[in-house]
């Protein structure tokens, strides 16, 4: 009976051993760069698996926003 609860014991380490590397590619393939990624402002896309910086509208069309009237 021993050696079979031994190969059970092996069986389950084995099995919490490459979960526990999924879990850790998966955190490190996915979820630390978007944390990365939006610590430092940016916009996470999905999609293309990118961070990208936003810009504002007034660069794309060259117009500067206008102020609001002092009184």
């Amino acid at each position: 009976m021993l050696p079979i609860l031994s190969k059970i014991h092996l069986a389950y380490l084995g099995l919490l051993i490459i979960t526990c590397g999924v879990m850790f590619a998966y955190e490190a393939k996915y979820v630390w760069p978007i944390q990365k990624c939006e610590a430092h402002g940016g916009w996470w896309s999905a999609k293309y698996d990118m961070c990208a910086q936003p810009m504002p509208i007034w660069r794309i069309t060259g117009r500067r926003l206008a102020r609001a009237p002092t009184t």
